[in-house]
């Protein structure tokens, strides 16, 4: 595994100096540059600091960080189209029971209805997208998970056409279980929402992913964490898949990243 910093801020030309001292080139105003973690990045990580600048951190993994991962968290497949009615969060009234919704957190929302789409997908050579708002949600083209992912035991159900509230034949949304395990998270960051009392624990982008305390779901090869995660008014459970099912998604050329389980 590696880090790569995404490093971004409004430069000034006495910030630039120092930067040049380092090799690395920016234009004066908002700019940003990459730097892989290391000699470089740990020594100019005291001035990134004091300057207060946004640092995004994308860890990548090798193959063999993958391969050795019994399981793994699924995420960043193909971003297409919003839940509708896409105004003003009408899907949540729409899709959602939201009697224990809070508003504060994000923690609650239990689907009732089907997922609504404004058309049907344009698929390509994609077999698997999420929705833009929903981040623990997966729809699949009908055919694959015929092929594929029914075989696995997951089951899905059918997705509608807004305001037709006609089935849409070539898409599914995989029900995803979630799992009563709980993940080895003492050590990482945490809020208890002041409005509902819930917790909920900070996204983790970077580094291996915790492993679970036990492993009541070792036979599922898809599931969602019991825990929530989030920022701001959002709150998600993360996807996991199992190592069999993320090398037969590779087969089918299948695009997302993989956070393996430590």
């Amino acid at each position: 595994m590696k880090n790569i910093h995404k490093i971004f801020s409004d430069w000034n030309i006495t910030q630039i100096i120092i930067l040049e001292k380092f090799g690395v080139k920016v234009e004066e105003g908002y700019d940003s540059f990459i730097l892989e973690e290391g000699e470089v990045y740990n020594s100019l990580k005291p001035y990134l600091d004091k300057w207060h600048v946004r640092n995004d951190t994308i860890s990548q993994f090798s193959d063999q960080d993958l391969n050795n991962a019994d399981r793994l968290v699924l995420r960043d497949v193909w971003a297409n189209s919003y839940p509708m009615p896409d105004g003003d969060g009408g899907y949540k009234k729409l899709t959602y029971e939201d009697t224990d919704y809070c508003t504060e957190c994000g923690v609650g929302l239990l689907q009732k209805e089907p997922f609504r789409l404004k058309k049907e997908p344009n698929w390509g050579n994609k077999k698997i997208f999420s929705l833009n708002w929903i981040y623990d949600e997966l729809f699949v083209e009908r055919s694959f998970y015929e092929t594929l992912l029914k075989g696995y035991e997951i089951e899905a159900k059918p997705v509608l056409l807004y305001k037709k509230d006609t089935i849409i034949d070539s898409v599914l949304q995989l029900v995803i279980p979630i799992t009563s395990a709980s993940l080895q998270l003492d050590s990482y960051a945490f809020e208890v929402c002041k409005s509902c009392g819930r917790k909920r624990y900070a996204l983790i982008n970077h580094g291996f992913f915790p492993p679970f305390e036990e492993h009541s779901d070792e036979s599922r090869h898809l599931f969602k964490s019991n825990e929530y995660f989030g920022t701001g008014a959002n709150a998600r459970r993360y996807i996991f898949i199992s190592s069999e099912l993320r090398k037969q998604l590779e087969k089918f050329k299948v695009k997302a990243n993989y956070i393996p389980c430590s």
